[in-house]
C-alpha cells in the first residue's frame, strides 16, 4: 500500500533524465494534447506497470539474445527465430518482451488468489512472476522431446474435476503428456503437475527448473535437492516435491550454461548457487523402452503448507460446485459454444477471489474499468452474490 504514496512521476522523470532517456511523464503529457477533453487520461498505475514491464525487457535483452543455445519458453523460441512467422527484428529494440504469444492459461480454485499459469507448450509458472517448471524427454541415443521447440502440440482444458490444462507432445518415438491443476489439501492450494512419459528406447523423463516465465527472465539464485531426493528447495523457501525419488540429478549456473547441455549424464551436486540468478536444475527419471511412467510434481502455493499428502484431493471439486451454484446455464445444440460459455464462466470466478482481476499475471491488479465489465458479466450469469 505504501508504494501508492511514492512520488512516481518525479522518480521516473529524474531517473530517465539522469541516464539520458526521454522523460516518459513528459511524453504522456504531450500525448494528452491529442485527446478530446472528455477522454480519460492514462492512470499513473499504467506508468508503473510499464516501467516494470520494460525493466524485465532490459534483463531479457542481456540474458536471452546472447544465450540462444539455452532451452527458452515457447514465445522466445518463436519470436527469436528468423524462419518463424512470429519473428520480430530486434536491432532497434531497447527491450525484448513477449509480443507474440501471450496466450497462457491460469489454473486454480475459487476464492484463492494463487493462480499458476501454463503456457502454450505446458511450461508451468506456479507463483506470480516466478520461475517455472518444464517437462522433457531425452533418449540415450541423443533424441529429445522439448515441447517449446515443437511446431505443434495438443493442448486442451478439462472441466471434469474443476479446471485443468492438458498438454500432449510427441516426436521421434518420444511422448510426454502433462496435466496441471490446483487442488486443495487441508484447505490449502497446491499446484500439481502430472507427467506421463514414454519412449521407444531407453530414455529419461525430466523435470527441469527454469529461471524464466512467459514474460521473460525470473531469477533463480539457489537450488537444493534435499537428502530424501524427493524435494527441491528454491531460495530456502519454496519447495517442489516429487512423488518418487530423483534417480539422476544435474545442476548448472549461468557460467556453465544451461543444464540441458549435458543431459542425460548424471551430476554430482545436490545444491548450487548462481550470483547471476540463472541457475537451472534437472530431475531425471529412467524410462524403459515402451514402458510409460508417471511422475507427480507437487508445489504448495501457501507460504506455510500444513499438508504434505501427495494424492489427497476432492475438495476443489466441491469448491467449484459451490462457486457455480445458482449460475445461468447455457443449453444449445452446439457443444463448442456451450463449452466456451462454461470456460468463460469459470474464468471470471477464478479471477474474482474477493478482488476482481482482469488476468492472472501481467494484469493481476484491480482496475475499476475492467472490474465494471467483469462484474456486469457476473450479474448477467446469475452470480449475484459473488458480484
Amino acid at each position: 500500500m505504501w508504494l501508492k504514496w511514492l512520488p512516481w512521476k518525479f522518480v521516473v522523470s529524474r531517473v530517465a533524465r539522469a541516464h539520458g532517456f526521454l522523460d516518459p511523464v513528459s511524453i504522456l503529457s504531450h500525448l494528452h494534447r491529442f485527446a478530446q477533453p472528455s477522454e480519460v487520461a492514462e492512470p499513473i498505475e499504467l506508468l508503473r506497470a510499464g516501467v516494470v514491464f520494460h525493466a524485465r525487457g532490459l534483463m531479457n535483452t542481456r540474458a536471452i539474445q546472447h544465450n540462444l543455445d539455452w532451452i527458452w519458453p515457447y514465445w522466445v523460441e518463436r519470436q527469436f527465430d528468423p524462419k518463424d512467422p512470429s519473428f520480430i527484428p530486434r536491432a532497434f529494440s531497447i527491450t525484448h518482451v513477449n509480443l507474440t504469444h501471450r496466450n497462457w492459461t491460469a489454473v486454480g480454485v475459487p476464492d484463492h488468489e494463487s493462480m499458476p499459469i501454463v503456457d502454450p507448450r505446458g511450461l508451468v509458472t506456479p507463483f506470480l512472476d516466478s520461475w517455472s517448471l518444464d517437462g522433457w524427454v531425452v533418449a540415450e541415443d541423443g533424441r529429445s522431446l522439448i515441447p517449446s521447440r515443437l511446431p505443434f502440440v495438443s493442448q486442451r482444458l478439462s472441466l471434469e474435476r474443476g479446471f485443468a490444462v492438458m498438454t500432449e507432445a510427441s516426436c521421434d518415438g518420444l511422448s510426454l503428456n502433462s496435466q496441471v491443476e490446483v487442488c486443495l489439501e487441508s484447505h490449502q492450494p497446491v499446484c500439481r503437475m502430472h507427467l506421463n512419459a514414454r519412449a521407444d528406447s531407453k530414455a529419461w523423463a525430466i523435470v527441469s527448473l527454469r529461471p524464466y516465465n512467459p514474460e521473460g527472465v525470473s531469477f533463480v539464485h539457489e537450488v537444493v535437492l534435499q537428502s530424501d531426493r524427493k524435494t527441491w528447495t528454491i531460495h530456502g523457501r519454496s519447495s517442489i516435491e516429487f512423488s518418487i525419488p530423483v534417480e539422476r540429478h544435474r545442476l548448472s549456473n549461468y557460467r556453465s550454461g544451461d543444464v540441458h547441455i549435458d543431459l542425460p549424464l548424471p551430476g554430482n551436486q545436490d545444491s548450487i548457487k548462481c550470483d547471476v540468478g540463472m541457475a537451472t536444475a534437472a530431475a531425471l527419471f529412467e524410462l524403459e523402452p515402451d514402458q510409460p511412467r508417471e511422475i507427480m510434481v507437487r508445489i504448495p502455493l501457501h507460504e506455510h503448507p500444513k499438508s504434505r499428502a501427495l494424492f489427497s484431493s476432492g475438495r476443489e471439486t466441491q469448491a467449484w460446485q459451490e462457486a457455480l451454484r445458482g449460475h445461468c446455464e447455457l443449453r444449445v445444440p452446439d457443444e463448442r459454444f456451450r463449452f466456451l460459455y462454461d470456460v468463460a464462466l469459470r474464468s471470471i470466478i477464478l479471477h474474482s477471489p474477493g478482488v476482481v482481476f482482469p488476468g492472472p499475471y501481467t494484469y493481476k491488479r484491480f482496475w475499476f474499468r475492467d472490474a465494471a465489465f467483469i462484474l456486469h458479466a457476473m450479474l448477467c450469469a446469475g452470480l449475484t452474490d459473488r458480484a
